[in-house]
């Protein structure tokens, strides 16, 4: 019942509707992060139902705070069209609730969508993903004319992955949306709570000594480091807000902190990057750990010691192929759940389910992208309980 009244709210918001949730609680019962919503209106309202965390009004329970780590477009469906609306639904519900009962973390996909994305319109893009997906359905040594074709027809495309895959869901509906909710203030790029007394750094991706250097931070506490990025991020939308309202469009910038693709080149940096080991079978570090835009960082000399973090962006399944020689023993492959990728002093690495102590000297990382749309059922879906919550310094 709340599932199907959370649906057909967020269709009506969609619509155009004014509609008000229940007033936020001053003292919630339960602070919580979810990962990256890339899924379904359904499988998403049934997570949130499932953990209790949805009323049968199909409003956030009022005496809940949920912090969902970005990410809000782009799954796999065979057939586009119905990812193109899920994420406007979910996203549009979400931001429809305050910002103190909700906190929308700013994620690479709902980036893209100002940044690479920002100058296309549908038909163009749709023309594109049609001629990417023939192309990345070829043999890679096959697809080098191709390539050079697509560059020619669609310069303003970085790579025909981009449209096709990860992408692929792009409508200028969504573009709008996340214009509005970035020039109202509504994304952040951290937010800081605590997980189990200790205080933890909430962003999609992760904080390296990269970042930390580019913003020239000597405190390097949760709350400085979350301060430094939104007051970075409240700079790069008074840069572009003028043009934004008047239709012009110009792309987000957050360089050199998150570089976009551009020119043949996927983007790298803040929202993009994963821990890797660069060792790994197959590891291609011209491609991964380039010092303008790297796609990957090696835990064991990126990660800074005593900080622990909480981290969207990077499911189990894909952390196990990035981190194959650091895997518990006996680990499982199936998708999602929350997990601690750990580094300590003698920089011995360890990736394990759950949520691992930490005695404040080790770099931790709480990894919790619950790949939703490929869990067996929303239930299935992890969720991460917070302590006590920092807003300000």
């Amino acid at each position: 019942m709340s599932v199907n009244a959370a649906i057909e709210r967020a269709i009506r918001l969609r619509d155009g509707a004014v509609l008000q949730p229940p007033a936020w609680s001053e003292r919630p019962a339960r602070i919580v992060a979810i990962g990256d919503p890339q899924s379904s209106s359904e499988r998403w309202f049934g997570a949130l139902a499932a953990h209790g965390l949805l009323g049968d009004d199909g409003w956030l329970r009022p005496d809940v705070r949920l912090v969902t780590m970005g990410d809000y477009f782009d799954y796999y469906v065979p057939e586009r069209e119905r990812a193109r609306v899920e994420g406007v639904l979910i996203l549009g519900w979400l931001a429809a609730h305050s910002s103190e009962h909700v906190t929308l973390l700013f994620g690479n996909h709902d980036a893209a969508r100002v940044m690479e994305l920002a100058g296309l319109g549908d038909e163009r893009f749709r023309a594109a993903a049609d001629a990417a997906g023939e192309i990345i359905q070829l043999p890679r040594d096959q697809r080098g004319e191709r390539e050079a074709e697509f560059a020619r027809r669609f310069p303003e495309i970085s790579t025909p992955g981009y449209a096709a895959r990860d992408y692929n869901a792009f409508t200028v509906e969504q573009r709008a949306l996340v214009q509005r909710l970035l020039l109202g203030g509504r994304f952040v790029l951290a937010v800081t709570s605590t997980v189990r007394g200790t205080p933890v750094l909430l962003t999609h991706a992760g904080i390296t000594w990269r970042e930390l250097t580019m913003l020239c931070l000597r405190d390097h506490s949760a709350q400085a480091i979350a301060r430094a990025l939104n007051d970075r991020l409240a700079g790069a939308i008074r840069e572009v807000a003028a043009d934004w309202r008047a239709g012009t469009p110009t792309p987000l910038s957050l360089e050199p902190l998150h570089v976009a693709g551009a020119d043949g080149q996927e983007g790298g940096g803040l929202l993009y990057h994963r821990p890797s080991d660069p060792e790994r079978p197959g590891a291609d570090p011209a491609w991964e750990s380039g010092s303008r835009a790297p796609r990957r960082y090696d835990p064991r000399t990126a990660l800074p010691r005593g900080l622990t973090q909480v981290i969207g962006h990077t499911g189990h399944r894909k952390a196990c192929h990035e981190l194959p020689r650091w895997l518990a023993p006996n680990i499982d492959l199936g998708p999602g759940g929350v997990r601690t990728l750990r580094v300590a002093l003698d920089k011995t690495v360890s990736y394990t389910r759950g949520i691992q102590p930490t005695d404040g000297r080790d770099a931790v990382v709480y990894m919790i992208d619950p790949e939703m749309h490929y869990v067996s059922a929303p239930g299935d879906v992890a969720i991460l309980e917070l302590g006590s919550w920092h807003d300000e310094p």
